[in-house]
């Protein structure tokens, strides 16, 4: 079942928004302005110029609707993929007194200038993901999957990660389009699409089983036993731009 993500949000003009935009460009800038916390999300991702954004995937709308109720009591933010780091400088304004963290396979450094923890690793290579843990300690409140959209990099993330996600904690996978050949060729989809991560999110929802064969049997199993729920959002009359949200079980 396909939820419809409806478009919605401001379009941040005033000169203070401007005007911090442009100082969050510096890479000598150590603190992020205190003017930004306290923002709504959706005013902070058109400051910060996310993809995320309304005016594109907007998947913030999604990230709005279960993120403001837990707003206050998110501790530790993981996001995979870096890129310029403007998601996870949004995270860092949004949730008060968190520990935002990244993996990317460039060096960032200067997202880590401003208290953003960020680490080198390939998201389907299993043993750089337990140098990751090491470095971070994982028990992570959120992690969200914005990296690389390969089919492996998706179902190897989640199957590896969802272990270090707290009790009640959330999971997205954003780009699940990727898995349609209509909208991209490659990401490692085979021509029958049984490999792709939206048939195995897909598959859950109506079987509550998952099938990856990407993963290895002890994450399957610790999914399948763990997993409270999965939504599944796609943008208004498109399947472009499609995300996945999976709650954790509270112990």
């Amino acid at each position: 079942m396909l939820f419809t993500l409806v478009s919605a949000g401001v379009q941040a003009q005033d000169t203070e928004y401007r005007e911090n935009c442009l100082k969050l460009r510096s890479p000598q800038l150590m603190k992020l302005p205190d003017s930004l916390k306290g923002r709504d999300i959706i005013e902070l991702s058109e400051i910060f110029k996310t993809d995320k954004a309304p005016s594109m995937h907007n998947f913030i709308d999604v990230y709005k609707r279960h993120f403001d109720p837990i707003r206050d009591s998110v501790h530790r933010v993981f996001e995979i993929g870096i890129f310029n780091g403007a998601s996870h400088k949004m995270w860092k304004c949004y949730f008060d007194s968190v520990e935002v963290y990244g993996i990317d396979i460039r060096q960032k450094p200067w997202v880590e200038k401003l208290g953003i923890h960020t680490f080198i690793a390939n998201q389907a290579k299993r043993e750089d993901l337990d140098k990751f843990i090491e470095f971070s300690g994982g028990e992570f409140d959120i992690i969200i999957d914005d990296g690389g959209h390969w089919m492996n990099h998706q179902q190897v993330s989640l199957g590896y990660f969802f272990e270090h996600l707290k009790p009640g904690g959330l999971f997205v996978i954003e780009d699940v389009h990727t898995s349609i050949p209509k909208f991209h060729d490659g990401f490692g989809v085979k021509p029958s699409l049984e490999n792709t991560t939206l048939t195995m999110i897909n598959e859950y929802i109506m079987t509550e089983k998952i099938v990856s064969e990407y993963m290895l049997p002890e994450e399957i199993k610790h999914l399948q036993f763990n997993i409270e729920y999965i939504e599944l959002y796609k943008r208004k009359n498109s399947l472009h731009s499609t995300l996945c949200v999976i709650k954790k079980k509270e112990k």
